[in-house]
């Protein structure tokens, strides 16, 4: 049976996947969380499994600890381009606060952010944080493409694609020496055998690399390729070729925040793009939910869809999570729901239903293996669990505790409604 979501063991937090499969094996290249306060951490581990059923983590497979960079100077994308709060990019404007908008003037604002950015700059190199990475295997050789908190990008290398990975080298302009900044990278290899790299944040670029694949060709780049205005893009840039059409896979923010994964396809590796819609949408994974970053990937026949929910009642704490795909005879993918199942099968009577598995809840959160719900009414929805419900219990003892048995047949959804007057925490049900 193949794994169900969060398709990972629990202790590791592995946001922005990028699946690849390699010599009949799928990898997946995420970033690792380690805070409920922040994105990411310093080290970066490789998921890999043969049946999709059984998952080995390995790493950490590269750090931050031996980059000695000079760390590079990035102001967020728009910033300087605005006059004031209502001009900033959306992924920025909501993030500060009504109060700050109200009280501290723009150009106050501004400015105050560049000098914390500088700030950070000096900080202590080993502190930068590695934001979603990619990974291309070639001949034997594995290359992992990174970027750095402070706006830098760079590709490690290792004879196997689990790593781990060495000698890293920050990637650059073929002409000018540039270094390339900005952030997740997406790498493609075309049938010619040409490779390309993809990166930005609002506004995605995309290049030829070099041979050595550490330089781009500067006469290659393309700006613009995708716009947050134009085709809802955010970020997460990644790049797959299904028949003659290539499909750039993105961080979308059509409905509203960078819950979605979206896709725009076009007949040639740099555009131009056209948007086509969204594979698969997170929002109502957690209260506090905020993006999301995947692929896809064909895996013994099958497409897949790789993404990630947030957990602990925050936008960090990232699960890596997965839902087969489907396109239609125009080669358009179908949206899918988020679901608990993902990959597996439904669930049977008598296997425990666990509060990390619900993908959605709305007045509670899951927090390690159980669902927290806060006071009020809280639900929680498990999908494609059963579609009809024929018999409901709850049965309390002396100390207060409850359970739930459920009778349930065929595959679709079932929604378990409470109403707590405290913060209570569910560990499990039961289907009966």
């Amino acid at each position: 049976m193949k794994a169900r979501n969060p398709i990972l063991p629990l202790q590791y937090y592995c946001p922005d996947g990028e699946p690849h499969l390699v010599n009949g094996e799928l990898f997946v290249y995420p970033s690792f969380d380690v805070s409920a306060g922040s994105y990411c951490s310093n080290r970066l581990f490789v998921a890999h499994s043969r049946d999709l059923a059984e998952w080995k983590v390995d790493g950490p497979v590269f750090d931050t600890a031996g980059l000695d960079w000079e760390p590079a100077l990035c102001y967020p994308p728009g910033l300087d381009d605005a006059g004031c709060y209502e001009e900033l990019p959306g992924y920025l404007r909501d993030t500060i606060p009504e109060e700050t908008k109200r009280l501290v003037p723009f150009h106050v604002f501004r400015s105050n952010l560049k000098q914390k950015i500088r700030e950070h700059r000096e900080t202590d190199r080993t502190k930068r944080l590695l934001y979603a990475p990619d990974a291309l295997t070639v001949d034997g050789r594995s290359s992992l493409f990174f970027c750095t908190s402070d706006g830098l990008e760079g590709v490690a290398f290792s004879d196997r694609p689990e790593g781990p990975y060495k000698a890293p080298v920050m990637i650059t302009a073929d002409r000018s020496g540039k270094p390339i900044q900005g952030i997740d990278p997406g790498v493609f290899r075309d049938d010619d055998g040409k490779v390309y790299l993809y990166w930005g944040q609002i506004n995605s670029f995309g290049a030829e690399l070099t041979e050595d694949l550490a330089r781009v060709k500067e006469d290659t780049i393309v700006k613009n390729l995708l716009t947050e205005k134009e085709h809802g893009f955010h970020e997460g840039s990644s790049m797959r070729k299904i028949g003659g059409t290539y499909y750039y896979i993105f961080t979308d923010t059509h409905r509203g925040k960078a819950t979605s994964l979206g896709y725009a396809t076009a007949k040639s590796p740099l555009g131009p793009f056209v948007y086509r819609g969204i594979i698969v949408d997170n929002d109502g994974c957690d209260p506090e939910t905020w993006n999301n970053h995947g692929s896809i990937e064909c895996v013994g026949g099958q497409w897949y869809v790789f993404y990630h929910r947030s957990t602990g009642n925050s936008r960090f704490l990232r699960r890596m999570c997965a839902e087969p795909i489907f396109f239609d005879e125009n080669g358009a993918i179908r949206e899918v729901p988020v679901t608990s199942i993902g990959m597996g099968e439904p669930y049977k009577a008598g296997e425990p239903l666990y509060g990390y598995q619900a993908c959605q809840v709305r007045n509670a959160y899951v927090d390690r293996d159980a669902l927290v719900v806060q006071p009020g009414e809280a639900e929680a929805v498990y999908r494609y669990i059963g579609k009809d419900v024929s018999c409901t219990r709850v049965d309390f003892d002396g100390d207060g505790e409850a359970a739930l048995s459920f009778r349930v047949d065929g595959q679709g959804e079932l929604r378990i409604r409470l109403r707590a007057e405290a913060p209570v925490r569910i560990r499990s049900f039961f289907l009966k």
